[in-house]
C-alpha cells in the first residue's frame, strides 16, 4: 500500500542536508523533493509531505515515518558538520533487478517480451513504458506501479512512466 503523510512543519531546509548524506537520493530542487530507497521502500520527501511506496500495513508505515522523523531530526541536529548539496546528483542507472522486484512477475508476455526480467532490462534503458505492461494497470498491482513510478522518476526516466 502507498502512504501519504502531511507534515506539520516545512522541511525544505533539511532536504539539501539529507541529499548530502543519502548518496543514492535524487534531489529535485525545483519542487523541492528528495526520493530514495529506505528499507525496501521508495520514499519521497517534499516540503510538507512524505510519500511511502510499499508499506505492508498502517503500523509499518507509522514505524517508517517515526524512524524517518528521527533520522531527519538527527541530520538537522548535525547540520553544522554537513555540507549541504543543493544540486541533483548525476543519476545512476536504475538496475533491472530493482525494477523486476516491482513488476507483477507473471511472465505473461503481454509486453511483447518473453519474461518480466527482459521487460525490466528494456524499461531500465528507457525503451519501453509502464503502459506496455498490462498487468500493472490492474488494481492489485497499483502499489507496485506507484513504487515503480517513484523509482523511475528518481532516476530520470520520467518519460517511461506514462
Amino acid at each position: 500500500m502507498g502512504v501519504w503523510a502531511e507534515l506539520s512543519n516545512d522541511v525544505r531546509e533539511v532536504l539539501p542536508y539529507l541529499n548530502a548524506v543519502i548518496t543514492e537520493a535524487v534531489y529535485t530542487p525545483q519542487q523541492p523533493s528528495l526520493t530514495f530507497r529506505w528499507k525496501e521502500k521508495v520514499l519521497t520527501i517534499a516540503s510538507r509531505e512524505i510519500n511511502i511506496a510499499q508499506a505492508t500495513s498502517n503500523e509499518e508505515a507509522q514505524a517508517t515515518l517515526d524512524e524517518l522523523r528521527d533520522y531527519i531530526n538527527e541530520i538537522w541536529d548535525k547540520k553544522e558538520t554537513i555540507t549541504p548539496l543543493y544540486e541533483r546528483r548525476d543519476v545512476k542507472e536504475v538496475k533491472a533487478r530493482d525494477i523486476l522486484k516491482l513488476l507483477p512477475q507473471t511472465n505473461c508476455r503481454e509486453c511483447g517480451l518473453p519474461t518480466c526480467f527482459a521487460f525490466a532490462m528494456v524499461l531500465s534503458k528507457g525503451r519501453k513504458h509502464l503502459k506496455d505492461c498490462p498487468p500493472l494497470s490492474q488494481p492489485e498491482f497499483a502499489e507496485k506501479r506507484e513504487a515503480l513510478v517513484s523509482l523511475l522518476r528518481s532516476t530520470g526516466l520520467e518519460d517511461v512512466t506514462d
